[in-house]
């Protein structure tokens, strides 16, 4: 299993939790992904995605999370965050229905 599939299994499991995962050295250069860290993140509303933004703008991908969101909230979070992406030149790639990675327009995600 790739590194992260296994991530999102495990984000998945604790959907609910706001939690950091770091990765050791031995897989800093996964596939030629190189990444200090990879925050995970479930957000209860717009104003705690300005945590995701700034994590993406220091050059961190996150794994967001929008299970727990209500429909008419959730339109307001994609559209706040699109914006904001757009700006940072940065990549959404939608993993599961509400599942999504960001990418800073630094990293390149590699399918695995």
């Amino acid at each position: 299993m790739g590194l992260l599939k296994t991530l999102i299994q495990n984000f998945t499991k604790e959907k609910n939790k706001s939690l950091e995962v770091k990765i050791n050295d031995e897989v800093n250069k996964y596939d030629g992904i190189n990444m200090s860290s990879l925050v995970v993140y479930a957000p209860k509303n717009v104003s705690e995605l300005n945590k995701v933004i700034d994590c993406v703008a220091g050059g961190q991908p996150v794994i967001i999370n929008f299970a727990n969101i209500k429909k008419t909230e959730y339109q307001n979070m994609a559209d706040y965050l699109s914006g904001a992406l757009y700006s940072l030149r940065a990549k959404i790639s939608r993993l599961q229905n509400e599942l999504y990675v960001i990418m800073p327009k630094s990293i390149k995600l590699a399918t695995l």
